[in-house]
């Protein structure tokens, strides 16, 4: 399980406290996470989004800032003894259920795709910058959202609830897609959620997101 098994009525005040801190580490994905970004682009004359500039982005900027601040504040809560060790078990199941969530999600935001935007859809134009990115940005969101938030949600308001929340917020994080894709990310999401608490372990997650991103990609602008 992802979170305490329960937090009592009487520790009303330790619900309250988690609830704050988890939704301050949301925010630092806004402020000063673009604060950040921004800056860091500017002093180098904002760069092409191509070749290494875009893999330094993902790496430094994009959602670092967010997934050290949930790793700090995780591992206190941890000394705590308020939440559960980080589920970072590695097994067969994670790299299976992984692999199924990844594949499936592919296939569904194929259909969406051709539903929704047709015209985004074109033979597949590989780029190695972008592949190599996301396995830094995508590990820092799955951290972020189907771990710490999710733990930390789960501890609060149980499972169901802190993923469909955990969810929204992912979802939302992506404001350069319009609503309606942000609303299938954010199911995509959910979906993670049950994942990771299938599997125990956010490695699961990390790589449904990775499959998924790995086959659309190049096929998709």
């Amino acid at each position: 399980a992802i979170g305490l098994p329960s937090l009592g009525s009487h520790d009303m005040v330790k619900k309250v406290v988690i609830l704050m801190i988890a939704a301050g580490a949301y925010a630092v994905g806004f402020w000063p996470s673009w604060w950040v970004r921004d800056g860091v682009l500017k002093a180098f004359g904002n760069p092409a989004y191509e070749g290494v500039w875009i893999l330094i982005p993902h790496v430094f900027l994009y959602t670092t800032l967010s997934a050290l601040t949930c790793l700090v504040l995780w591992l206190a809560l941890i000394q705590l003894k308020w939440l559960e060790p980080i589920p970072f078990a590695i097994s067969r199941s994670a790299v299976i259920w992984g692999l199924m969530g990844g594949i499936v999600g592919a296939v569904a935001a194929f259909g969406i795709f051709a539903g929704l935007q047709p015209g985004a859809v074109h033979a597949a134009q590989f780029n190695p910058w972008v592949a190599t990115a996301n396995l830094f940005s995508n590990f820092y969101e799955e951290f972020v959202f189907r771990g710490f938030l999710l733990a930390a949600l789960t501890a609060v308001l149980g499972f169901w609830p802190a993923a469909i929340l955990s969810s929204v917020a992912f979802g939302a994080t992506h404001e350069q897609y319009p609503l309606e894709f942000q609303a299938i990310i954010s199911v995509f999401g959910l979906t993670w959620c049950w994942i990771v608490r299938r599997t125990g372990s956010i490695w699961s997650a990390w790589i449904a997101h990775m499959a998924l991103d790995w086959i659309v990609d190049p096929f998709v602008s």
